[in-house]
């Protein structure tokens, strides 16, 4: 008798795995990182799900898979404990399922569909302690929009908004996987790159400014061949150029409004004088 757990848990046996699976399965089987053919001969798979329902598998009830192997085919005993245990271990999944959703949604600018400053005022000092600990370079990336302010006061605040969405859109495009794009305010962005020396950061911001110049912006929305967006970025390295959260940020502002009052549309780099904005000793 196949082992069976009560809904709003649904058990698949296997016996043995072979494909095609299920497709939504056969998906969250190799986000899992499961093998479909390296595996246990006999075993079941149990969807957890964050609440009761349907039996149709949905994003917003899954929240995770677990494979449990069998040497042999399970007794009614320890059915009964595996009931138990699934049955105590649901409201702590559905509540842990809370908890990452009010992560999110603390750390998320809404606006920009990236991370917001808040998240940024925690997440640069951990990265900067973790630079400092293993001896490898951070380089900050600060991002002004050049022109939005026009973009608001011709089109209203919500195309600037859905140009601030468009623009997160395509930096997150031209940097990797492991960086991190914040929304600092207004129309300034912020791209903490990791294990990144200057010179690479030059390489990222020069993909990002033509990645925003490479086509206009709002073309279906106000027609007309829509509106040129430009943006002068800054850039700051640690520990070249500061040592401290407050320093980066102050030498990667003060190098991007540097490009502004100059050129716009342009990459500066923070000068090496040997001390931090905010005081500090550098290099």
């Amino acid at each position: 008798m196949p082992f069976r757990l009560p809904e709003p848990w649904r058990v698949k046996v296997v016996e043995p795995i072979r494909l095609p699976q299920p497709p939504e399965r056969e998906e969250r089987l190799r986000a899992a990182g499961f093998n479909l053919f390296d595996v246990p001969s006999e075993g079941i798979f149990i969807d957890l799900l964050t609440d009761s329902g349907t039996a149709a598998m949905s994003d917003n009830q899954w929240a995770g898979l677990i494979w449990l192997g069998f040497d042999e085919e399970p007794d009614g005993a320890a059915c009964r404990r595996l009931d138990e245990l699934f049955d105590h271990a649901r409201p702590a999944v559905g509540h842990a399922m809370q908890v990452v959703g009010l992560r999110r949604l603390i750390i998320k600018d809404d606006t920009a569909a990236c991370f917001n400053r808040r998240y940024f005022e925690e997440f640069l000092p951990e990265e900067l302690a973790r630079a400092a600990r293993f001896r490898s370079p951070v380089s900050l990336i600060f991002l002004d929009m050049d022109n939005l302010k026009e973009v608001n006061t011709l089109h209203g605040h919500s195309m600037g908004s859905q140009t601030l969405l468009e623009v997160s859109r395509r930096i997150r495009t031209r940097i990797r996987k492991f960086d991190k794009l914040f929304r600092f305010g207004g129309d300034e962005f912020c791209i903490v790159l990791p294990e990144t020396e200057w010179h690479g950061a030059v390489e990222v911001a020069e993909r990002v400014r033509e990645a925003i110049i490479m086509r206009t912006f709002l073309q279906d929305e106000i027609g007309g061949g829509g509106i040129a967006m430009t943006a002068s970025l800054g850039i700051a390295s640690f520990p070249l150029h500061a040592r401290t959260q407050k320093g980066l940020i102050a030498m990667a502002d003060r190098a991007m409004q540097q490009v502004k009052k100059k050129t716009k549309n342009a990459v500066g780099i923070a000068e090496t004088t040997g001390e931090d904005a905010d005081g500090g000793t550098s290099g």
